[in-house]
């Protein structure tokens, strides 16, 4: 399990994590993610309830809900939408049915040789906090934002294992390396 002072264990474990969920099953609270461009890349959000995720993507406003985005984004006269940077993206709420058709729960604080041998964005090595407390973070983060999008320092795998852990971290992007005491 991983270890320091940002972990909580999450009770999760009586779930399939890692594997695909039906989204009846899904828990206010759980990292999800979906599989974008034939596996290329995966798509990461918060599912809060209600069939919604907050996730880090472009409003799209043809298919989202009409709260989709936080009024501070919208203009008060013609109702456009202003984004966080110039590449259109932001956080949002999105309606599981346009997040992705098939949904996988993220696993938290997996040992360096599941996270070493597994596709990568699937899992962290870093222990789960409560789901309230994840549920209240990306409500928050839907508020105030997550600063300018950046695919390798700022993208949706950081924003919902930040919720989930306090910590920005893409294993898409980088694997830590292995320590030396995980090889003996």
């Amino acid at each position: 399990m991983g270890k320091g002072k940002n972990q909580i264990k999450s009770p999760q474990s009586d779930r399939p994590i890692g594997g695909s969920i039906a989204k009846k099953d899904l828990k206010p609270g759980d990292h999800i993610y979906t599989w974008r461009l034939l596996g290329a890349y995966s798509h990461h959000g918060i599912y809060v309830g209600d069939g919604i995720v907050i996730n880090f993507n472009t409003p799209d406003t043809t298919c989202m809900k009409e709260d989709a985005i936080p009024e501070s984004k919208r203009c008060p006269t013609c109702n456009r939408v202003t984004v966080d940077d110039a590449t259109g993206i932001t956080i949002v709420k999105t309606c599981l049915e346009h997040f992705g058709s098939t949904i996988y729960l993220y696993k938290y604080g997996v040992s360096w040789a599941e996270l070493y041998i597994s596709s990568r964005g699937t899992r962290c090595l870093l222990d789960a906090k409560p789901f309230e407390e994840t549920v209240s973070t990306a409500l928050e983060k839907l508020k105030t934002g997550f600063g300018k999008y950046n695919v390798l320092a700022n993208n949706c795998e950081h924003f919902a294992t930040y919720c989930k852990t306090g910590v920005k971290l893409s294993a898409q992007i980088n694997i830590p390396p292995l320590p030396v005491h995980e090889l003996l």
